[in-house]
């Protein structure tokens, strides 16, 4: 299954591993980066369902459950939306609404 990234997302991540290179250590954003990938692949798998966000939008927490991940499915490919450090105003993603 492919995987896209929108550009809210990409520019989402960028945002929080900057934020988070000065409060976390080396190995903490090592990991976040290993838990996107595994949930990713469990996605691509059909391996884990995840909580629904919306009707057709789906939420992930990952990096010791400080960010959360959004994204849609469709039939052949998985749709990365935005990411949202837990600390942020959720106002921030009414735009996914």
């Amino acid at each position: 299954m492919r995987i896209r990234y929108t550009k809210e997302a990409e520019e989402s991540l960028i945002e929080i591993a900057e934020f988070l290179y000065y409060r976390w250590t080396e190995k903490e954003i090592r990991d976040l980066y290993a838990e996107l990938e595994t949930v990713l692949e469990n996605v691509s798998q059909n391996l884990v369902v995840y909580e629904k966000f919306s009707e057709s939008i789906f939420q992930a927490l990952i990096g010791n459950r400080n960010v959360k991940l959004y994204f849609s499915i469709n039939e052949d490919e998985i749709l990365v939306l935005f990411f949202l450090n837990c600390r942020q105003n959720p106002d921030r993603l009414d735009f996914l609404k």
